[in-house]
């Protein structure tokens, strides 16, 4: 099997991003955290700051304690989409891109003519050398290169930062012998357990499985998939389907009441809608989740005729919010979800009435319009007033922000 795939991943991304863009903090270990408070955790860290036992979820205490010197940043997400995208037009100027799979990894199929080592070890140098000269040398990448997308994602995690691994087919399975079970994407906390509860402690037991016996660990196709991949070959994946659009928020001590949470999960509810309109696509229904503390959670759902107007969703908040037992207490985290998904493709209006508001959407239509070019405070419904100031825009592992529409 020839090389195929080549994967880059973008090294301890955020903080790499703040040492570009700030001189003073290169070679210093570095936490780019959500908020500057000490409940919070580090969702990224440089290399320098790794040195000390510190990484992504390292609460902020904890790493004060692990490393004294720790300088922390407040999170620019904003600025890092946009190193994002100009990471992406240097690969671009290399080879052409397949797919951007987060914030800080995608992947590109070699091309029939480029599969051989040669080839490809040179595309993978010129990538580093367009992104030091195009973004900067703080900002450096891990690239994987291998028959298929498995393997090339697994040599990009291996050897950071700045790492360049080949995985060849003669050399499989034995060159990941050397791995834990943990760096086999698949195998998370859950999984690990099932794993040794059949007697595979390691990597190479684990390549020594047989195809059957992977399907019946993981329950199905996926252990089969598995035993095909670690082998280097493709397996051919359906694309994935939209299945819900949501937002969530840590809600800070000072606004930690109900008046309060409401605005917020009210401006979360309607940025939702502006995304989902934006997607061409409708929902059916509208779920909130509410944290009151480590042990206390609510949750509930309505459903509706799939429609994509804002009042909809957020009559169906209020009837939700007005449900929730007033003995919980004082909320501190709030999330929503508009679910049951269909693409304006696939959408049929109702014949009934309560079904579709053609005038309804026409007037969504405008207000977006209005807000895509002044931006998103521009026009907004009364109930997300006290929480405008909230729920900034963020960057999710399965999301990237769409500036356009997502920037504050």
């Amino acid at each position: 099997m020839p090389l195929r795939f080549i994967f880059v991943d973008f090294d301890s991304f955020f903080a790499s991003c703040e040492q570009q863009m700030r001189p003073e903090l290169r070679g210093k270990p570095v936490g780019v955290v959500p908020m500057m408070t000490n409940s919070t955790c580090c969702l990224a860290a440089s290399y320098e700051a790794k040195a000390y036992g510190i990484r992504t979820g390292t609460g902020v205490a904890e790493a004060r304690h692990l490393c004294p010197s720790i300088q922390f940043v407040v999170a620019d997400h904003v600025r890092y989409v946009k190193i994002h995208a100009k990471l992406n037009e240097a690969v671009e100027k290399c080879i052409p891109i397949t797919e951007v799979k987060s914030i800080d990894e995608l992947y590109a199929e070699l091309p029939p003519n480029w599969r051989d080592e040669e080839t490809a070890l040179n595309i993978a140098h010129q990538i580093k050398k367009r992104v030091a000269e195009e973004i900067g040398d703080y900002i450096t990448c891990t690239i994987g290169i291998g028959p298929n997308i498995f393997l090339s994602k697994l040599g990009s995690g291996m050897n950071k930062p700045c790492g360049l691994n080949v995985f060849h087919d003669k050399d499989l399975p034995q060159c990941l012998y050397g791995l834990k079970l943990r760096d086999i994407y698949g195998v998370g906390r859950n999984m690990l357990k099932r794993l040794r509860a059949r007697n595979i402690n390691t990597v190479e037991q684990l390549c020594a499985a047989s195809r059957q016996k992977l399907r019946s660990i993981w329950g199905g196709v996926e252990g089969e998939r598995l035993y095909a991949e670690l082998r280097g070959e493709i397996i051919e994946r359906s694309d994935s389907v939209r299945r819900h659009v949501s937002h969530s928020h840590i809600l800070p001590p000072k606004i930690r009441n109900r008046e309060d949470a409401f605005a917020v999960i009210h401006r979360l509810t309607q940025k939702a809608a502006l995304r989902l309109r934006k997607l061409e696509h409708y929902a059916g229904s509208l779920s909130i989740g509410i944290r009151f503390d480590r042990h206390t959670k609510w949750s509930g759902e309505v459903r509706f005729f799939q429609t994509q107007r804002t009042p909809v969703f957020l009559k169906a908040l209020r009837q939700l919010w007005d449900s929730m037992p007033a003995e919980l207490g004082e909320p501190m985290k709030v999330s929503m979800v508009l679910g049951q998904l269909v693409h304006a493709k696939q959408f049929t209006p109702s014949l009934f009435s309560g079904g579709w508001d053609l005038k309804g959407e026409q007037i969504e239509q405008a207000m977006d319009k209005v807000n895509l070019h002044y931006g998103p405070r521009t026009l907004y419904y009364a109930g997300a007033q006290n929480g405008m100031n909230e729920a900034p825009m963020r960057i999710a592992f399965s999301h990237i922000p769409d500036l356009e529409v997502e920037r504050d």
